[in-house]
């Protein structure tokens, strides 16, 4: 959507040392600058900037990029996002996308104005308006404070039919609109109302701040209790959590994040000093938001309600956080406790000692599963084991899913391999067998692309100082062409393109040209894997050594498979004795390499 020439002057543009450091501190290391990784803990900072490359790389987690790159991961942003948010860093104006799709985003903007101007509307109601002095008792009698209420922009929907739509008629949006933004309703015979109508209003943002819809909950104890905003093109439901917006960074920071299910539930602990808590708009986690979680932490802590509705919504979603491979631990709060009231009549001391005391998934199941089916008899134990099995089956690493079923045979005293006999008749759902992070993470990028080390110093080489080592890379692959993999040779050959035209190597504009990240992701893997090398000429010799003898064995294994058919078919002894020599003068090759 935008054009490379705009990306390109903006990459020209930005600092990414001085970008960065806006985000974390930055020290100095010799033509580098040193952090501890904002995307993993560590105590030895791994995480590198280089001004003169313009690009970013964790020796720990193996993270890297460009300026855009840092600011997609730190931010959470997508790709145009994140260019739009450095082009204001830097001043660099952007035209305006006109294209098949505008027409849809234009819809998305102006539902998120409409979402903007109903939160500044219910806002000065509830704080300035004599209308709202019963939603104003309301939440002072929940113990929400006024600095609570103006951050979370917290309002009031007045009683009339059409008190916002009137306001909105002013500042100039289209009714039809506002119903498309679940903001107004059509009457039947014709015209419009406003869907929220005397409650207090709960402005709800997606995780990068902007507001995507409302909750709305009466004043007393009338049904429904809730009126929420419907599935709009910026909303929906089970793809947001409440308070993300607040409480990303410190969900990071702590590695946690703490689960509730609804508003107050949130709104209370979080006032009171517990900062990486979200709630789940529903009695339920998707996993839309479970994922959008794991974007933040893989630790995960439930509090649901202690009843019949919110043990099964527990349930439902540790099935489906475990089968994303998250840590789920839960909560049980004393009966008739939720989490909004326990902290304000137990204080939120107690609270963080039960977050504290958490059970793992598998003992708060077994305990529950223990509970509900009474006995030690044959049927129950089966019936425990069978349930336990499902959510043991959805754990993706093998050690941790055969740790469990041993925990389950000893806690039930059963055969172990009568359990593991049940469990091979459960299918875990797709997303339950992908490979986890943990393994994914033993293969650099590198290795992802088809590098073997030699090929992959080499590209780093290249990368680091191409007027030194360009030209003599490519000359021994053009005189050895079976010598390296071909994914070596296209990056070679990217390396080679953009030395050619600038005279330079910019790793930042060269990755963000490639338009493969795994192809992306192994030039960083090699242009770090370089940076702690002293002697660098040492370093090539080394490699090209290498990949000669790499070469030479790669044609010693299938002359040695020629010979042996020759053998077998009784070849002719001219065509044997050709074979044998070659084979001989490579073990000479091969002694003098």
């Amino acid at each position: 959507m935008i054009p490379d020439e705009i990306i390109n002057q903006i990459l020209d543009k930005a600092d990414i040392a001085e970008i960065v450091s806006g985000y974390i501190p930055l020290k100095r290391a010799g033509r580098n600058f040193r952090a501890n990784c904002p995307f993993h803990h560590e105590k030895t900072p791994s995480f590198m900037v280089s001004p003169d490359k313009q690009i970013f790389h964790c020796f720990g987690c193996g993270v890297g990029g460009n300026v855009f790159g840092f600011v997609m991961k730190y931010e959470r942003l997508e790709f145009p996002e994140a260019v739009e948010l450095v082009a204001n860093k830097v001043g660099v104006e952007i035209p305006k996308w006109q294209g098949a799709d505008n027409t849809d985003r234009s819809e998305a903007v102006n539902i998120h104005s409409a979402n903007e101007a109903a939160v500044q509307f219910y806002h000065y109601t509830l704080l300035k308006t004599d209308d709202a002095k019963e939603a104003v008792s309301y939440l002072k009698k929940r113990g929400i404070k006024e600095e609570t209420i103006q951050k979370l922009k917290l309002g009031y929907a007045p009683a009339e039919w059409d008190s916002f739509l009137k306001f909105a008629k002013k500042k100039g949006f289209d009714l039809k609109m506002l119903e498309r933004a679940g903001l107004a309703l059509p009457k039947r015979e014709g015209g419009f109302y406003d869907r929220f109508r005397h409650r207090v209003i709960f402005p709800i943002h997606n995780n990068k701040g902007k507001v995507v819809g409302f909750g709305a909950r009466v004043l007393d104890e009338t049904l429904p209790k809730y009126v929420n905003s419907p599935d709009t093109p910026v909303y929906n439901k089970g793809s947001n959590l409440y308070g993300l917006n607040l409480s990303g960074e410190q969900i990071r920071q702590k590695d946690l994040a703490i689960i509730v299910e609804g508003y107050l539930d949130f709104l209370t602990p979080f006032q009171s000093g517990v900062s990486n808590i979200v709630a789940s708009l529903g009695t339920a986690l998707t996993t839309e938001q479970i994922r959008l979680l794991k974007r933040f932490t893989k630790n995960i802590t439930m509090v649901f309600d202690p009843d019949a509705a919110g043990e099964s919504a527990s349930l439902r979603g540790l099935d489906l956080a475990v089968s994303e491979g998250l840590n789920v631990k839960v909560v049980t709060l004393p009966a008739g406790f939720d989490p909004d009231k326990f902290v304000r009549e137990e204080g939120v001391e107690k609270f963080l000692k039960h977050i504290d005391s958490a059970l793992d998934f598998f003992d708060y199941k077994f305990k529950l599963l223990k509970a509900r089916h009474k006995g030690i008899d044959v049927n129950s134990k089966a019936r425990i084991a069978g349930e336990m099995l499902v959510t043991i089956a959805k754990v993706p690493n093998s050690i941790a899913r055969s740790e469990y079923i041993k925990r389950l045979a000893v806690n039930l005293d059963v055969d172990l391999q009568a359990l593991w006999d049940e469990i091979k008749k459960i299918k875990p759902d797709q997303q339950a067998c992908l490979p986890t992070e943990a393994k994914l993470n033993i293969c650099t990028e590198a290795a992802k692309a088809g590098l073997h080390s030699a090929e992959k110093m080499l590209l780093g080489l290249a990368l680091d100082e191409p007027a030194g080592f360009v030209n003599e890379i490519r000359r021994h692959i053009s005189q050895n062409p079976t010598g390296c993999g071909n994914d070596f040779n296209v990056l070679l050959e990217a390396v080679c393109d953009f030395w050619n035209k600038h005279k330079t190597v910019n790793i930042a504009k060269l990755i963000n040209s490639l338009g493969n990240e795994s192809h992306s992701k192994a030039m960083l893997d090699a242009y770090a894997a370089v940076q702690e090398i002293p002697d660098k000429n040492k370093c090539f010799k080394d490699c090209i050594k290498n990949l000669k003898q790499t070469e030479v064995k790669e044609k010693m294994k299938s002359l040695q498979h020629q010979i042996k058919i020759a053998q077998e078919t009784e070849t002719s002894e001219d065509s044997l004795r050709k074979l044998l020599n070659e084979y001989s003068s490579l073990m000479k090759q091969k002694v003098e390499v």
